[in-house]
């Protein structure tokens, strides 16, 4: 019997000693990145942002911090992960920036739940994203504009609400919204069904203060001495400032409280027009591929397409208006005269008097 106790000590010794060697190994072992339970690259998203979006430097920092609160998944968990309001001009970007998002998170631009304010400018449009009111036609079947699917995303993914033009829907649609920035929960009139916005980062656009913004980048007199008067009156930041006021003016404290952060756009300039141009013609040309012919822009007609597209009060909307005039146009009318065997076909932009012409020439060794 001593024996046998003297063996199942020594067997017991060196399990345990294999169980410290084996925490050692642990402790010492690479160290390893931290895992949570959701699959995007913060890095790659935040990259391909900087390659489409132009002149918006604070928004795409925004959307850099909410990616990385969100992939670290340590916001609150009982109301949405994070709530922005992005401010500005039309045409600057606002609802770029998020179709582009659902794009590369989710592989298709269209995977966002948008909401057209605009489409909900009275009283008892509020019914649109809870169901009709018990007694009223319809109340049981529980209908809503949201789309579950797109609103609550997958356990790897959030999903993505954009409430476009927020200021242009009736303020009793808006403050339907409160509960759900608050708990995170839409239950629809129906009792049966209920949306949950916890995995949801919310966008809200606004045009609110475009004219604020418009004069803070005019060059005149006039604007010149406005400016100076912000800044006496309001002191460093007086554009975020007065901005600010405005939307208290229109949104009541409750909702705005609700926001995690309002960014305002600022107007395009002539450099970031310039990015946006190279962009169109890259865009072009792929779509072109399946012709086999592609575009090359002269430095003189790009600075003409910047002169003409440049334009405050419509933003980037006026330059792809031009280019599609001035481009995608005429070279409709070439590609309509090519021939079958003329198909490997470039075709240079260049500036001539006040207007573009095309040049074609036969390109050597092309491939799609």
């Amino acid at each position: 019997m001593p024996y046998i106790t003297d063996r199942l000590q020594s067997l017991n010794g060196a399990e345990g000693s294999k169980k410290e060697d084996s925490l050692h190994n642990l402790s010492v072992s690479p160290e390893r990145k931290l895992q949570t339970r959701f699959r995007f690259d913060v890095d790659e998203i935040v990259s391909a942002l900087r390659e489409r979006i132009f002149g918006q430097d604070e928004a795409i920092a925004l959307v850099e911090n909410i990616l990385r609160i969100t992939w670290s998944d340590i916001s609150e968990q009982n109301r949405p992960r994070f709530i922005s309001l992005l401010v500005g001009p039309t045409g600057v970007g606002k609802t770029a920036i998020v179709e582009l998002l659902a794009e590369v998170m989710h592989g298709d631009k269209d995977q966002y739940n948008r909401i057209d304010m605009n489409t909900l400018a009275q009283e008892h449009y509020a019914a649109a994203f809870s169901g009709a009111p018990p007694g009223y036609a319809g109340s049981k079947e529980g209908a809503t504009i949201f789309d579950k699917s797109k609103v609550e995303g997958t356990f790897g993914k959030p999903g993505i609400v954009l409430f476009d033009e927020v200021e242009k829907a009736d303020q009793a649609v808006v403050q339907a919204l409160l509960n759900v920035f608050d708990n995170g929960i839409l239950r629809l009139t129906s009792g049966e069904t209920e949306i949950n916005f916890r995995n949801s980062i919310i966008f809200m656009t606004s045009n609110i203060g475009s004219r604020t913004v418009f004069e803070f980048g005019e060059p005149n007199f006039k604007a010149r001495v406005k400016r100076l008067f912000y800044s006496m009156k309001y002191g460093s930041d007086s554009l975020k400032k007065v901005v600010n006021r405005q939307l208290e003016k229109h949104f009541a404290p409750e909702f705005l409280n609700r926001i995690d952060e309002t960014i305002i756009y600022q107007w395009l300039d002539k450099e970031a027009l310039g990015k946006m141009i190279e962009l169109l013609i890259n865009d072009l040309n792929k779509r072109l591929q399946k012709h086999r012919c592609r575009v090359g822009l002269e430095k003189g007609a790009k600075e003409w397409l910047i002169k003409k597209g440049f334009n405050r009060q419509y933003g980037a909307r006026e330059l792809k208006r031009v280019f599609r005039k001035q481009v995608e146009i005429q070279l409709a009318r070439e590609l309509h005269s090519l021939t079958l065997g003329e198909n490997e076909v470039e075709f240079i932009l260049r500036k001539s008097a006040d207007q573009l012409t095309i040049e074609k020439k036969l390109i050597k060794g092309f491939s799609s």
